[in-house]
């Protein structure tokens, strides 16, 4: 599995959030299918979501999402930004 197969959805306000940040859905699909992929992600019990993280670049992304029973991805929040550490 690629991470162009990921399904998403969302709904217009998490759209119109995503758009505003300048967060394009194929690096949503990059973030959940790395979580998915390696288990490297966050489950949160309460909320019966996930969330997760990864560095594209020089931009680490944070997507906060929940499965659906048809293996449909629905994203709750995302949110990115750009930090670089000198020594």
């Amino acid at each position: 599995m690629s991470y162009e197969t990921v399904e998403l959805r969302q709904s217009e306000e998490v759209k119109g959030a995503l758009e505003s940040r300048h967060i394009l859905d194929e690096e949503i699909k990059m973030v959940i299918h790395n979580a998915e992929t390696k288990g490297d992600k966050l489950y949160q019990p309460g909320e019966d979501r996930y969330l997760a993280k990864m560095k594209i670049s020089n931009v680490t992304f944070y997507v906060e999402y929940s499965i659906a029973e048809d293996k449909t991805y629905v994203i709750h929040t995302a949110y990115c930004h750009k930090a670089e550490l000198k020594g």
